[in-house]
């Protein structure tokens, strides 16, 4: 078999040269080069699946106008979307934090039975399930049919499908209007947002609201996270553009929430202006002086970004050649889409890991996009096999990381942090 990088074709891809939100010229600030699709993991290695697999330009423009940052080149939803590889029950913190947003929703609504919640992007159904159990008429939508079409015969209440006006209508007619939309991590996937926002105006209750958690930018900025940055993230949104969108669909953000979730996101909740009664908090007001002052509608502040994340690459590149001199073993651990851009951005590897660890069982004997490297379990750690270092590309959940892999620390494994700065532990 030949060596992988003889192999990279370029995927096919829609090109945007105006800003996707407003229509205005938009400006490269960030690239990223060729990469694999993030979720693009490989059942088995062979030269047919090396040479099927696609390459993708990645990257990011500045609209001076909206303020929003975003992809140009879009891969086809279908490619993206259809066969995933993501599991959010998997994690443990995102199940807790499922419970803890359904805990919220029941402090809202005591009278569950009579409320009708929608989450766009359900995935696995965790969310789903919890809201169902808890007496809720609830309703998920995901595209994901080899994740959801189980569910289904289970009976979980799951539509396999994209959201959209058109379907918001369907919802509608067939189950009546919304108490409330949720969205965990899905908004910032969708080529076209205004269809999107026509469906959830068209779908919500005069009164109702839109609650809707997305990586938030500042984190992204501030932590160097450039591997945040991949073809499914179409956008990279702060409060400003954030505004700017809903404000042209007579919407309005009414509050923001922090989340310490895949370090670093915000709850947006979104009512409309006209018949919304909810008072805009503080907290708007406050994160808006916030991104003023990290220059979050200024483009030089992400070309000052790109030269960062470059210096960080190098710091990693020179710390994993010191180790491999010293005849040191190293896995990766997180199959995950920031495993994928850290791997390729940086040109990591067999020629610096053995494998890579995931807790998810789907992806166990896959292989990773691009670098091809075996998917293993984390039972591995508990054997003498176990490596001498860890690169965690699942850096976002350390604290679930090291407390599952305690043992694998007492036994003198150390774990290599590559962002927001390479240290060991």
């Amino acid at each position: 078999m030949k060596p992988i990088n003889v192999y990279k074709t370029i995927g096919g891809y829609r090109n945007y040269d105006k800003c996707r939100f407003c229509q205005h010229n938009i400006f490269s600030v960030i690239n990223l080069g060729n990469v694999p699709l993030a979720g693009g993991f490989i059942k088995k290695i062979d030269d047919n699946s090396i040479i099927s697999e696609k390459f993708y330009p990645l990257e990011l423009f500045f609209c001076p106008k909206c303020y929003l940052l975003q992809t140009n080149n879009v891969i086809d939803k279908e490619t993206l979307f259809k066969d995933y590889y993501y599991h959010s029950s998997a994690i443990t913190t995102l199940v807790k934090h499922f419970k803890s947003n359904a805990d919220s929703l029941i402090k809202l609504f005591p009278d569950t039975d009579k409320k009708f919640i929608v989450e766009i992007g359900c995935n696995d159904g965790e969310l789903i399930s919890i809201l169902s159990k808890k007496g809720f008429r609830s309703l998920g939508i995901d595209p994901a049919s080899n994740i959801v079409k189980p569910l289904i015969k289970k009976g979980l209440p799951i539509i396999n499908d994209y959201f959209s006006e058109s379907l918001a209508a369907k919802i509608s007619k067939r189950h009546g209007k919304a108490d409330a939309i949720v969205s965990f991590h899905t908004l910032a996937h969708i080529e076209d947002m205004h269809d999107v926002v026509r469906g959830i105006k068209m779908l919500l209750k005069d009164d109702g609201f839109l609650a809707f958690e997305v990586h938030y930018l500042g984190n992204l900025i501030n932590e160097l996270q450039y591997d945040m940055i991949y073809h499914e993230h179409q956008f990279y949104y702060s409060l400003h553009a954030i505004i700017n969108l809903f404000k042209m669909h007579e919407m309005e953000v009414f509050d923001v929430q922090r989340t310490p979730i895949r370090a670093g996101s915000i709850m947006y909740y979104i009512q409309n202006i006209k018949t919304g009664k909810r008072n805009i908090s503080k907290n708007v007001k406050k994160l808006l002086l916030t991104e003023k002052n990290l220059g979050l509608e200024k483009a030089e502040t992400f070309s000052k970004y790109n030269k960062k994340i470059m210096k960080t690459k190098k710091d990693l590149m020179e710390l994993l050649s010191l180790l491999k001199k010293n005849k040191k073993t190293i896995a990766g651990y997180g199959a995950s889409g920031r495993g994928t851009i850290i791997m390729t951005y940086c040109g990591i590897g067999k020629n610096f890991l053995d494998y890579v660890i995931d807790d998810a069982p789907a992806k166990h004997g896959a292989y990773t996009p691009g670098t091809h490297l075996l998917i293993k379990s984390s039972s591995i750690l508990k054997t003498k096999n176990r490596p001498d270092y860890i690169l965690l590309f699942a850096w976002a959940f350390f604290d679930e990381v090291i407390k599952k892999n305690a043992e694998y620390l007492k036994r003198g494994g150390k774990f290599i942090i590559p962002l927001p700065k390479v240290k060991i532990i």
